[in-house]
């Protein structure tokens, strides 16, 4: 695999690299969502020391483990903040935390790869109702995870032809969303 490439390499192209060995790929991984994994730990256990712990348990085996990732199941930030979450609880039960029980409900409630996986589905139906010209460009830069300039080089477009375009499709999801009740479970 060709790292350096003009355009940023997938999660899934990293993850699969990651799996061959390649420290290139996983630096480029853990640069991608270190920050995130840990404001996330640190957001469940506000213990900063714990959360660090936490955040090297799971790209420990992010390193160790890539090849358990499986797309068919969700996202790869799904699949983090799921390990994040399960090396925490895992924690809990070995020290025997007083609050376990009452957290680990709590959890399922800041899990944003719950969120993710819920709305996925209504998501995708309100992206499939919107023009066009909006879907390819919510699509570009959204869900292959590049920037405005990057997308709209791909889609051969001003960068504000394309902002234009992806801010008339969200309204229209949003109202698509509003209308079938979704929106309070999204914003919840």
């Amino acid at each position: 695999m060709s790292i350096e490439t003009t355009t940023e390499p997938s999660d899934e192209t990293l993850l699969a690299a990651t799996a061959r060995g390649e420290l290139q790929a996983f630096h480029l991984f853990y640069q991608r969502y270190a920050g995130r994994i840990l404001a996330y730990a640190r957001r469940l256990t506000r213990d900063s020391a714990l959360a660090e712990d936490i955040a090297q348990e799971v790209f420990t085996t992010v390193w160790t483990r890539a090849c358990t990732f499986r797309p068919d199941r969700g996202g790869v930030p799904s699949w983090l903040y799921t390990l994040t979450r399960n090396k925490l609880i895992d924690h809990w039960r070995r020290t025997g935390a007083p609050a376990e029980v009452e957290v680990t409900e709590n959890l399922h409630l800041a899990d944003p790869a719950r969120r993710v996986h819920e709305m996925d589905l209504s998501v995708r139906q309100a992206l499939s109702r919107v023009a066009p010209e909006q879907r390819e460009a919510i699509e570009t830069a959204y869900y292959q995870g590049l920037t405005y300039e990057e997308a709209a080089g791909e889609l051969a477009l001003p960068v504000g032809t394309l902002k234009s375009r992806i801010r008339a499709g969200l309204k229209a999801m949003r109202e698509v969303l509003s209308e079938g009740g979704a929106l309070p479970e999204m914003v919840g």
